[in-house]
């Protein structure tokens, strides 16, 4: 197993930031493809809500098998070797996410009677499996890096780093694969070119951390032996997590999946408006996320608490969330987007808050503890998704999904500010316990 410790801060930490950035944008972008391909897809091969709202829950619940499994090999082994294996193995099932459109594929996934598309459905469903399992394996193994590089004054921004790669990837693929179909490419084409860019990235990985960055004495991740305080203390800020991760993970991903075929399907948009929307609604959460980093940075310098700055921070986030509990009363036109846009920054804004809060839990299981809360925010997303699912599908609206959206934030901020234990996070010097 890998030991990890911050060494100072240079050249190579940012490094490392970057090639972990790289490695979410790709993990979105492979994610993403879906989203922006559906209203195609959805036409050409009968995917009605339902089979959406399925495709989208299967895959959080593979999320959350992958962030409990990953979690468990990633506090045993360390990210060095296995996150190569996980982006490989994400990479791969986006490639083959492009045989959804192959007769000689999908023929193999239909029986006499079924329903037309149904076949197509079945691959993209086994193909989102594949891709949530190995997909869950990036954040134990980047949030364990990200512990490694950075002192705990800087978790929030080299989170937001981190988290960043998550707009820039969900940015950059409304506008490829608009590109792509003006080239004459079809809709197969971003799913196994993103996934053959991923490949790539693993010797990028290598050249990142050649020099051992992550690998220091055995012994030095150990915690010390916890008393019952200290357990109460973990149990508490546990409970707090699940209740936060939930929160996050309910909003971050209904939008995500669902904001292309709100747009079009539902306020008639069209391909070109929503795709540009789409991009701008994650070039404004990419920017809330940096800024969510950069205040607690600044608030440090000018003598705050972090643990302090950090509240600020998330209560204010929150409020910019509750921005999607308008939509729906805001007609169709630039106020409704304007609202989209608040929503998204302050959504993803908070997630370099949670993941600092995670990164206080303990060092030797931060993976297990890391993927176990993922899982769990995953598992609640993903029986979310299949229920508002099939309530779009009677109901044709969004109105409710898109208020409890704005709302639950807020609920998990809530939770937070009252229940989370006032204490500071402590620097970590080499050979020292965490």
């Amino acid at each position: 197993m890998e030991s990890l410790t911050p060494p100072a801060l240079g050249a190579r930490v940012w490094l490392i930031c970057g090639v972990l950035l790289l490695a979410t944008m790709l993990n979105y972008m492979d994610r993403q493809a879906l989203a922006v391909t559906l209203p195609t897809l959805k036409n050409e091969f009968a995917l009605t809500e339902s089979r959406v709202g399925m495709i989208e829950g299967c895959f959080g619940y593979a999320f959350a098998f992958g962030s409990i499994f990953f979690g468990l090999l990633a506090d045993r082994w360390g990210p060095r070797w296995l996150y190569p294996i996980v982006l490989i193995g994400w990479s791969i099932a986006g490639i083959a996410t492009a045989g959804a459109g192959q007769p000689w594929i999908t023929d193999w996934f239909e029986t006499p009677g079924d329903s037309p598309g149904t076949g197509t459905y079945r691959w993209l469903l086994l193909c989102r499996v594949v891709l949530g399992v190995f997909e869950a394996g990036h954040w134990p193994c980047a949030l364990l890096t990200v512990r490694a590089v950075l002192p705990p004054q800087g978790l929030a921004l080299g989170n937001g780093i981190l988290q960043s790669g998550a707009s820039i990837g969900a940015v950059a693929v409304p506008l490829y694969i608009e590109a792509a179909e003006r080239s004459g490419f079809s809709w197969e084409f971003p799913f196994w070119s993103i996934g053959l860019v991923g490949l790539a990235w693993v010797p990028l990985w290598g050249f990142a951390i050649r020099d051992q960055q992550l690998r220091l004495p055995h012994g030095y991740s150990s915690d010390p032996i916890p008393t019952p305080g200290d357990r109460g203390i973990l149990l508490r800020r546990l409970a707090v997590l699940v209740v936060v991760i939930a929160s996050l993970t309910i909003s971050w991903q209904f939008l995500r999946a669902w904001l292309g075929l709100f747009l079009q399907d539902y306020h008639g948009y069209g391909k070109f408006a929503t795709r540009g929307i789409m991009s701008a609604y994650f070039i404004v959460a990419d920017v809330g996320c940096i800024l969510s980093g950069l205040l607690v940075a600044r608030l440090a310098l000018r003598g705050w608490r972090v643990s302090s700055a950090r509240r600020l921070g998330y209560l204010l986030f929150s409020l910019l969330a509750l921005g999607a509990s308008l939509v729906p009363f805001a007609g169709d036109g630039a106020l409704m987007v304007a609202l989209l846009l608040i929503a998204g920054a302050g959504i993803l804004g908070l997630h370099p808050y949670y993941y600092a809060f995670t990164q206080e839990l303990s060092a030797r299981r931060m993976g297990i503890l890391s993927g176990g809360l993922a899982a769990w925010g995953w598992v609640a997303s993903s029986l979310w998704q299949i229920r508002i699912g099939s309530l779009i599908e009677q109901t044709r609206s969004y109105g409710l999904g898109l208020v409890i959206v704005g709302l639950v934030p807020m609920v998990g901020c809530l939770v937070l500010l009252l229940f989370w234990p006032r204490s500071e996070p402590k620097p970590i010097t080499p050979g020292s316990p965490s």
